[in-house]
């Protein structure tokens, strides 16, 4: 029996062929519908190492309203915002008061105050779940895969991955296109038209606005890891300018529309899923090779749209076999039931025990089939490094989120305690999620947030009708 592969040319490959693509190391972006649902799996060395499912009603993470304050609750310190009719959202009245006068209302002289019924710029943090609502903020983002603007604060500041001399390259990139303030060098210039390409000062200029008046909030900018990829410097400062423009045409026109407005639309899951994975540079064990492979036209075609906008270099390919469906191809079903699993072994013997809670999550390491040896110090140590490594991997996986609890084996010596905290720490930096390892208690412990996006993979999977 043959399988057949369609890239953007027609292409058949045979068995022999597909199984090599199986097993390849290369990874395996696949965007396939699993018993009803849509969903993005990323496997690498034939083992899932990432799944989002998308929900029935799309994500509104990172849209733009004009929303109006409904109701202001003193005692916890928040406000409700609806933005649209019926639609509450949480706005935490903290960085209300942190924040510049461009909080002021759209549709009131501002007086330094924050009323029922005024009208605020937000944009949305969380989607609404179980019972807790969306969460909106003031500070309002943009970002794109080299750069994120951000309101709040005027300060620039690059992505811990990039190592010294690549951040020193890109500061002095930014600094000679008159990017950074003269006087303070890790600070934006807030001028519209120095952040602006003579093109896009044409184009803007053609569209009526009157940048000369217009006063921009402060604004600051972080400089992503993939910002170090681009080899020229002139397509850098493109992909700047061009969120710049984005940035200022946003926030320009939001003072002449209506309640209620969305000035920006969160991107489809397809768009937000190919965000997170860095497509461009050469492979390495940290950014590994990718193929796209869907079965959904649908989704194929948006894909090759991003594509084309966003100049990616990998192949995308649409599976065409009505004998074998992709998710059997790649044994999908198990791969699920596995990531799900309570229990996780490891080559050692030892085991992970996943335990989710309504307050936190509990993972137990335990030392089970392996024997303790001549030192059973050395015995724990060997499983505790490995069984970090397995729950960093986790983490990521399992999309687990908020306090996770981790009771690795009790080790006696001090030394062998902060050799396990370094590596754990080493290896959570290499999450696209925000994660970090507190430290370990007096009990032995150890502490690690995530910062929640999402919901974790157990409830995207509505685990007790699926699976």
């Amino acid at each position: 029996m043959s399988r057949s592969i369609a890239p953007k040319s027609s292409v058949t490959l045979t068995e022999e062929e597909t199984t090599l693509r199986k097993t390849t190391d290369q990874g395996k972006l696949l965007f396939t519908s699993y018993r009803g649902q849509r969903c993005a799996l990323a496997i690498q060395n034939n083992r899932l190492v990432e799944a989002s499912f998308f929900p029935q009603i799309p994500s509104k993470i990172g849209s733009v309203y004009i929303g109006k304050v409904k109701n202001i609750v003193k005692n916890i310190n928040a406000c409700f915002v609806e933005i649209e009719k019926g639609e509450l959202c949480f706005l935490s009245l903290k960085e209300i008061n942190a924040m510049p006068s461009w909080n002021a209302p759209l549709n009131r002289i501002a007086d330094g105050r924050l009323l029922e019924g005024d009208e605020i710029l937000v944009q949305v943090t969380r989607d609404a779940q179980k019972s807790k609502r969306a969460s909106v903020t003031t500070q309002i983002s943009l970002s794109n895969e080299y750069f994120v603007l951000t309101m709040g604060s005027k300060r620039v500041c690059y992505s811990t991955k990039l190592g010294k001399k690549r951040r020193e390259l890109l500061h002095r990139i930014l600094r000679e296109a008159g990017i950074l303030d003269a006087g303070q060098s890790d600070c934006l210039v807030q001028e519209c038209r120095a952040l602006l390409s003579d093109a896009w000062l044409s184009r803007l200029k053609s569209e009526s606005l009157e940048l000369m008046s217009f006063v921009l909030p402060s604004t600051g900018m972080i400089v992503r890891t993939k910002a170090a990829e681009q080899e020229s410097a002139e397509e850098l400062l493109e992909h700047f300018y061009d969120l710049a423009a984005q940035y200022i045409r946003l926030l320009y026109f939001a003072r002449y529309r209506n309640c209620f407005s969305c000035l920006r639309k969160a991107n489809t899951e397809v768009e937000a899923t190919l965000m997170q994975f860095s497509f461009n540079g050469a492979a390495s064990e940290e950014a590994p090779s990718w193929e796209i492979i869907t079965d959904q036209r649908p989704l194929y075609e948006q894909i090759m749209h991003y594509e084309k906008e966003n100049a990616l270099d990998v192949p995308v390919r649409l599976y065409q076999d009505s004998m074998l469906s992709l998710s059997a191809l790649y044994g999908i079903e198990g791969k699920l039931k596995s990531a799900l699993e309570t229990r996780i072994w490891l080559k050692s013997g030892g085991y992970l025990v996943i335990e989710p809670t309504e307050a936190l999550t509990v993972i137990d390491v335990n030392s089970g089939k392996c024997g303790d040896g001549k030192n059973p110090e050395d015995t724990y140590r060997s499983i505790n490094l490995e069984a970090a490594e397995e729950v960093a991997f986790q983490l990521r996986l399992r999309n687990l989120s908020g306090i996770i609890i981790v009771d690795f084996i009790n080790m006696q010596s001090p030394g062998d305690n902060a050799q396990l905290l370094c590596v754990l720490k080493s290896l959570v930096k290499r999450d696209k999620v925000k994660t970090t390892v507190v430290d370990m208690t007096p009990l032995g412990l150890v502490e690690i947030t995530r910062k929640k996006i999402s919901k974790p993979l157990r409830e995207q999977l509505h685990f007790s009708d699926v699976l």
